[in-house]
């Protein structure tokens, strides 16, 4: 297990309850390897993030503390080219539960290697709708509501449209006040402009509606009958398959895929082998890269 992959393990077995909005995120902020003496600002950023995060009302809707949405950001500051600049990777998950049982599905799983942004301690981070905010605000508003969309497509089709608009909001905004790197409109198929617009790309509508399909058709009722379960993730692994030929190597395709494979390859271990052969069949056109990993499915 790699260092990021342990810090993600640990932080979602130590989530415990704080006072909150929508979001319930741990945040981890490594500075081992960017040659710093310097802690007590880390500390600071975490507490920073982790507040913006949890303590903005970033839903329309309202919520009971047990139905906010869980996660971990883990943050590595790569460099510190000057006083409150700092270079960074930063990964993010977030978890959903699954109906009548104990377990807590990934539901994104994502890496942002090259962020750059200013960070000040006694600068209280704030987040406006409708109007320019600063990199750090919108790249951590940006991922707040689009991982906002995914679960709510998850529990009805299409639902988390009005997310994914903001998030795009966000990253309009952010492209044409030029900011950099990470929200380039053209030219970086890993920025989170390129993410967002595949997203909301009208070929993809059917991967959307695929999230509501594998969750509340698939996994929601996987206690009560699997194999119907089961028949429903297929549909939703056989339409993205269908999208995936349309627009191949799209972002949010590439994101789904790698964030679900190994719950997929745990799904398709059991049940119809006809069933578990068609998903292995799209798992090895879709992730070819991974062959090996999915021959378990068939077995």
């Amino acid at each position: 297990m790699n260092r990021l992959a342990l810090i993600f393990f640990i932080l979602i077995l130590n989530i415990s309850p704080l006072f909150a909005q929508d979001l319930y995120f741990q945040v981890k902020v490594d500075a081992s390897t960017a040659n710093t003496s310097e802690t007590r600002i880390f500390t600071n950023m975490e507490n920073s993030f982790r507040q913006f995060l949890n303590e903005t009302k970033w839903m329309q809707e309202d919520i009971e503390l047990f139905e906010r949405i869980k996660g971990v950001m883990a943050i590595n500051i790569t460099g510190i080219p000057r006083t409150g600049r700092f270079e960074a990777r930063m990964q993010i998950q977030s978890v959903r539960p699954i109906y009548n049982s104990n377990y807590e599905s990934i539901m994104i799983n994502i890496a942002d290697r090259n962020l750059n942004f200013d960070f000040t301690e006694s600068q209280p981070l704030i987040y406006t709708q409708n109007t320019f905010n600063e990199n750090l605000v919108s790249i951590l508003a940006f991922y707040a509501n689009f991982l906002l969309g995914m679960d709510f497509d998850s529990f009805s089709e299409l639902g988390g449209q009005a997310y994914y608009d903001e998030a795009l909001n966000i990253a309009r905004s952010a492209n044409q006040q030029g900011f950099k790197p990470g929200w380039e409109q053209f030219g970086n198929i890993e920025s989170k402009y390129s993410l967002i617009q595949s997203a909301l790309n009208s070929q993809l509508e059917p991967v959307r509606k695929s999230l509501y399909l594998y969750y509340r058709k698939g996994l929601d009722v996987m206690e009560d009958d699997p194999e119907l379960a089961r028949k429903s993730i297929l549909e939703a692994l056989e339409n993205i398959q269908k999208a995936n030929k349309l627009n191949p190597n799209s972002p949010f395709i590439t994101l789904i895929i790698q964030s679900k494979a190994d719950e997929i390859v745990q799904i398709f271990t059991e049940g119809d082998l006809a069933l578990r052969r068609k998903a292995y069949e799209i798992m090895r056109e879709l992730a070819p890269a991974n062959s090996e990993r999915y021959e378990v499915m068939i077995k």
